[in-house]
């Protein structure tokens, strides 16, 4: 089906999405995500190059998500196995040979992405889009008043009780054309659970991007976490979503459906006591509301869609977005 959808995000959160949407039998997505990670590989790399690169990690996963050859399962396997692969100096090959072809080709990220198709043999179910292909950093303020610089300090604050106040881009860039003009002819926008601030929310700091949200007429749906971090969505509600999507996009009402858990937190502590012990321990729990809570979107007009579409990882007891249970889910939802 082809049906103008974009989803935004990045992390392991969006390419759960877009699998789940190439399940459902939609095509020709547009796959927006941030790059201005300075963590690990992409750190390095943007590191060496004098933060004169952009973060390509969500990019790439984005990419990947998006294969949806039947044939050629070999090539795909040794293209995946490549992307993975990383050497005693922390230096990955995948990346490499993007960056190469990111330089050959003027930062023209729909031309590598056709290189990597005629390479490999595949078709990718749609395009992977940097919200800016110009070079940035997050910046982001917290409770105590501290300033910290860069994507990767969200990760070594996850745990702390000093949660974030503010975040901006430094130097300001200008959003990718691409992603704006994704952006203003949707049908669909999807916000992809992940980091809030660092794969979400920091995809409206672009100039250029508040702009085509209101000039959009897509239908708008943010699917949320399934489990809070500390410094970011500690004891979060669905107000508090609306509350700090309004004041990023600048949207009196950024999104028209919210995707949420079938069970309260309550109910899913009851439920299942051992995992929400193992997250407690890092000061995470999850993301679940009542119906009460859950009704007050009601007087901004926002449709609210409970469904149970988690899956347990039998080893380490980890939650997830089932992509196949996402898939029946997204097909209703979008027509």
């Amino acid at each position: 089906m082809k049906t103008r959808i974009v989803t935004i995000g990045g992390g392991t959160g969006a390419p759960v999405i877009i699998q789940a949407l190439l399940q459902a039998g939609f095509t020709d997505l547009s796959c927006i995500c941030a790059s201005m990670d300075s963590g690990g590989k992409t750190g390095i790399i943007r590191s060496d190059e004098r933060d004169q690169v952009i973060a390509i990690s969500d990019l790439l996963r984005n990419l990947l998500a998006l294969i949806t050859s039947a044939n050629h399962k070999k090539n795909i396997s040794a293209f995946t196995d490549m992307v993975s692969f990383v050497d005693g100096r922390q230096r990955n090959l995948g990346y490499t040979i993007y960056y190469a072809l990111l330089e050959k080709y003027q930062n023209n990220f729909l031309r590598v992405q056709e290189h990597l198709e005629e390479l490999l043999g595949i078709r990718f179910g749609g395009t992977a889009i940097p919200i800016t292909t110009d070079s940035s950093n997050l910046y982001f303020k917290t409770k105590a008043g501290q300033i910290f610089r860069g994507e990767h300090e969200l990760d070594k604050q996850s745990m702390s009780k000093n949660t974030i106040t503010k975040l901006w881009l430094d130097p300001k860039v200008q959003a990718s054309p691409e992603a704006i003009r994704a952006i203003k002819t949707a049908k669909y926008i999807i916000y992809c659970p992940g980091s809030l601030y660092g794969s979400i929310l920091s995809n409206f700091l672009p100039d250029g991007i508040k702009k085509a949200l209101k000039a959009s007429k897509a239908k708008k749906i943010l699917i949320t976490n399934l489990v809070s971090n500390r410094n970011q969505t500690h004891h979060f509600t669905p107000r508090k979503y609306l509350h700090i999507f309004q004041k990023y996009t600048g949207l009196k009402k950024p999104f028209n459906i919210l995707l949420a858990p079938k069970q309260s937190k309550m109910r899913f502590n009851r439920l299942h006591p051992k995992i929400a012990a193992s997250y407690a321990c890092e000061h995470s729990h999850f993301l679940g509301w009542s119906s009460k809570k859950l009704r007050g979107l009601s007087r901004h007009h926002i449709k609210v869609v409970t469904s149970n579409t988690i899956s347990i990882t039998p080893q380490l007891n980890r939650l997830r977005h089932d992509p196949t249970k996402l898939a029946k889910i997204l097909k209703k939802i979008i027509k």
